[in-house]
């Protein structure tokens, strides 16, 4: 069946959802109605609000209101988001010539890694503005402790079988991805954010200045975070990410150039910050390239990569200020261009190419806040919330899913594609290690 196009603004019509609405549609195997249960999923997938908080405001809503209903209990809400998950997951998908990918991994405490793949067919794909969680269907998501390429080639053949064609995927480089989509002769287009990042590693890699900006920085940090000073520490840099985020790097160096140079500025302060002034120049330079990288990727990431619009790129490099003259400027034009001449090559009768994976991270975390007051489950059967993000929660689409899912589909589908998780094996380790300790 093929999917149609969706508003903008998804959701549950308001009218049924107005405070003490009489509508009650009830939802086979379920005690709560189908308007309730629907309020609470748009409630914890369309916010950041933790579970146990999304049940509190039912009570805050029978309070308010005057409503006879009942509050769901956290793992009410829970089961209902697994359900809709694994419904959006399992549902059957057209098959079709023009699919296009998006994937990557997702790694938490231990070795595993949880492998997501979305789709969206080519024609459906709005070059106006970047991509939204409704625009996709979830394909794939499978942890595991190791992935390789001959792993991801297998799981791509597998659902080119189900779904048809894959015109192209887009996401990083990571070795394993790459490897995987070349033996399964799939087209690879890099993410436009970490092709940058690639860039500006490549430029700043071995760049003293920078390096040694980087470095006072931390320090700075370090020194300062326990005392009266806390208020003007730098913001926490990941080794990971750290060409991912420059533009905080920069953002907080201007800030604090501004701080030295008031007059109004406490002169305690002041004599704290008094060393980022050997870095005036290298902080200009890094924030006129900045603005080029950020306009070049917020282009991308609304109208893709095509032959048309590559004028608008030069137009966005030539805004580069000549009173600054920069080599790391000129690698990263140079670099730039490489990029787009090798997407346009691969994909040679495709006018617009969507070259951002930006949706995927996204939902890692979305996902990743939902873990986060239990870092030690690790993996768990909840990473069916990213398939769900996908739901338009239309009531229809609810009663549907969880009708025809059910408890004992959501275990199944646990045990075959994610196994057990570490909070699962340190319980059967410190429990076996309790029973010992009572025979002994």
């Amino acid at each position: 069946m093929e999917r149609t196009s969706r508003p903008v603004e998804r959701g549950i019509k308001k009218k049924s959802l107005k405070a003490g609405s009489c509508e009650k549609r009830k939802v086979e195997r379920h005690s709560y109605d189908l308007v309730s249960i629907a309020e609470a999923l748009r409630r914890k997938l369309q916010t950041s609000a933790s579970f146990r908080s999304i049940s509190k405001t039912f009570l805050i809503s029978k309070i308010l209101y005057e409503q006879s209903c009942r509050s769901p209990s956290h793992t009410t809400i829970i089961n209902w988001v697994h359900k809709i998950g694994y419904y959006q997951l399992t549902s059957k998908k057209e098959k079709a010539d023009d699919w296009v990918l998006i994937l990557d991994h997702s790694i938490q405490l231990g070795k595993e890694k949880v492998f997501v793949i979305l789709g969206i067919r080519e024609k459906n794909i709005d070059f106006t503005r970047p991509l939204q969680f409704h625009d996709l269907l979830p394909l794939r998501e499978i942890s595991k402790e190791y992935w390789s390429g001959e792993i991801i080639r297998d799981c791509l053949i597998d659902l080119k079988n189900e779904i048809g064609n894959i015109k192209y995927a887009v996401g990083d480089h990571a070795s394993c991805i790459k490897k995987g989509l070349e033996m399964a002769q799939i087209p690879h287009v890099h993410d436009v954010k970490h092709k940058m990042a690639i860039i500006l590693k490549r430029c700043y890699k071995n760049h003293d200045a920078f390096q040694s900006l980087i470095k006072e920085m931390a320090d700075f940090r370090r020194n300062l975070q326990q005392t009266k000073f806390a208020c003007i520490i730098p913001p926490r840099q990941r080794a990971k990410a750290r060409y991912h985020n420059i533009d905080t790097v920069v953002q907080w160096g201007l800030k604090a150039l501004q701080c030295v140079k008031k007059e109004q500025t406490e002169i305690a302060v002041k004599e704290k910050l008094q060393w980022i002034l050997q870095y005036e120049d290298l902080l200009c330079e890094l924030s006129a390239l900045m603005k080029i990288v950020c306009e070049i990727e917020a282009h991308i990431k609304n109208f893709g990569i095509s032959k048309t619009v590559t004028v608008k790129y030069s137009s966005i490099l030539a805004k580069w200020p000549t009173q600054l003259p920069c080599e790391n400027f000129n690698i990263l034009k140079n670099e730039f261009n490489v990029y787009l001449e090798k997407t346009l090559d691969q994909l040679p009768s495709t006018p617009q190419i969507l070259a951002s994976s930006d949706i995927i991270e996204s939902a890692f975390g979305k996902y990743k806040n939902y873990v986060s007051q239990n870092p030690m489950a690790g993996i768990t059967n909840l990473v069916l919330a990213i398939a769900a993000f996908t739901s338009s929660l239309e009531l229809d689409e609810i009663k549907k899913a969880l009708e025809s899912r059910t408890k004992a589909d959501i275990t199944t589908w646990t045990q075959k594609f994610i196994g057990k998780t570490i909070l699962q094996r340190r319980k059967g380790v410190f429990g076996a290690l309790k029973k010992w300790n009572e025979q002994y």
